[in-house]
């Protein structure tokens, strides 16, 4: 019996403001899949999910981050160090740019609280130290905050339109930690089955189990590329290829020889099938008009008349224009009603050797397919394809 999975908050920690912790636990896992999960999960959460930090920081007069910072303590390498930490929130939940200031007379200890701050931005660790002012100094500086993902170098930042500010060093992952260790289940005597727990540690800037939809989310989208992948080395063979001929009257061979019929055409017969016009129509071709279909069985049978038209046919022709009838595909070649036809087409049987691929005895779970229908189709295939005799 399938067991179906589930995730489950065992502990949740938000009295810290700086640090929320979250446990949760996934149950009811085959072998393998708590590995695979932790795995993706942790790396989306760590690596994928945005976030604000400072990314610059200006100062009059100062143009690198040695030069000295007369009336402050610090010199501007700690201040820089102090600026990775403070933490930014947007409770507007729009992820955009925006810009801070700090502008303080000394003599002062300012702390992350002194950031002025636009609309719908907050600090959530104002008690942060930033910097110390000596004496009667007026201290300004200027910042940049932007909206990201992921660990930025400052030399990688990009501050467009930003004039004279020194990029700072960027972590803006909400996540701060993520701890992930697999279990067997205890009432499971193979142990086969396992459970994963999950440990999330954020900066308070995103709630645990948000992290955790977040990431799952992230994870899906990642994986939609999947449904449009491109496969260039199964193009198809150009029509007037030869060899491409000759594999599809190999492939006609398979598939009579799966009906119990004896298919050995000479070399001369491959030859003249390769010089006809009806050499580019194969198994592997799309849906055409029927009116086209109709067109190329009429020339082949032309064709097949034309060699004797006072003698009974040979066992090979009779073989041949069978053959033929096959590659141009259409059911109605088949005599069937157009009922059937349209039950057929809905589950992708469009073509002969479609129907003759499928396996007889599940036709009749098909929805629409009687026994009677069923019963024609099987008379029809007999009848169409019965094995030439001498």
């Amino acid at each position: 019996m399938k067991i179906n999975s589930k995730c489950k908050c065992l502990a949740l920690d938000l009295l810290n403001p700086n640090e929320f912790y979250g446990h949760f636990v996934f149950t009811s896992l085959e072998k393998g899949e708590g590995t695979t999960i932790g795995n993706m999960l942790r790396r989306a959460m760590l690596s994928n999910l945005y976030g604000y930090r400072i990314v610059g920081v200006r100062i009059a007069g100062i143009n690198n981050e040695f030069a000295p910072l007369e009336g402050v303590r610090e010199d501007l390498l700690e201040i820089i160090l102090n600026l990775k930490e403070i933490i930014i929130i947007n409770q507007d939940m729009i992820g955009r740019n925006s810009c801070a200031l700090v502008k303080v007379q000394g003599p002062a200890i300012v702390t992350a609280g002194s950031l002025l701050l636009p609309k719908g931005f907050k600090v959530l660790n104002p008690n942060n130290h930033l910097l110390t002012i000596y004496d009667d100094s007026l201290i300004q500086l200027e910042f940049k905050i932007e909206y990201g993902k992921s660990y930025v170098l400052a030399k990688d930042q990009k501050l467009e339109g930003a004039v004279n500010f020194i990029p700072v060093d960027s972590n803006f992952a909400p996540v701060l930690k993520v701890n992930w260790h697999i279990k067997p289940m205890p009432q499971d005597v193979e142990n086969t089955n396992e459970e994963l727990h999950l440990e999330i540690f954020t900066n308070g800037t995103l709630l645990p189990h948000q992290a955790l939809l977040q990431a799952r989310n992230v994870i899906g989208y990642m994986l939609s590329t999947l449904n449009n992948i491109e496969f260039p080395c199964f193009n198809i063979k150009d029509k007037n290829d030869e060899t491409h001929v000759e594999k599809s009257l190999e492939d006609n061979k398979k598939i009579l020889e799966t009906k119990g019929l004896n298919y050995k055409p000479n070399s001369n017969q491959i030859k003249a099938k390769s010089t006809e016009k009806e050499k580019d129509i194969t198994l592997q071709t799309k849906a055409k008009p029927i009116e086209k279909e109709r067109d190329i069985t009429l020339q082949m049978k032309a064709k097949l008349t034309k060699k004797k038209p006072n003698k009974q046919s040979t066992p090979e022709e009779r073989l041949l224009k069978r053959v033929a009838d096959m590659e141009s595909g259409s059911l109605k070649g088949l005599g069937l009603s157009n009922r059937i036809i349209n039950v057929l087409n809905k589950v992708n049987i469009n073509f002969t050797w479609d129907l003759m691929q499928y396996p007889s005895p599940n036709l009749i779970k098909i929805e629409g397919l009687g026994p009677k229908s069923v019963e024609e189709i099987n008379n029809r295939l007999n009848l169409f394809y019965e094995p030439p005799t001498d």
